[in-house]
């Protein structure tokens, strides 16, 4: 898009797009300290299954966010 099109005091589509990503970013690092920091209570309540499945879930986000770092770059 254009940015000369944008009006005054209105955000383009790409500022937009860099605070969502950027807000996701964030979010999920806070996520992912949260898990870190459960350690092993997180399987205290979960199935081995559940378990595994959360771990798969945590690899994804970690990946996601190279991938963001890596597209900015």
């Amino acid at each position: 898009m254009d940015t000369s099109a944008v009006p005054e005091g209105r955000l383009s589509d790409d500022e937009l797009l860099r605070a969502a990503l950027s807000a996701w970013a964030d979010q999920t690092q806070e996520l992912l300290r949260w898990i870190e920091d459960q350690g092993d209570a997180v399987s205290d309540t979960r199935s081995p299954k559940q378990v595994m499945a959360l771990g798969s879930f945590r690899t994804h986000l970690v990946m996601g966010l190279k991938a963001l770092r890596y597209s900015e770059g």
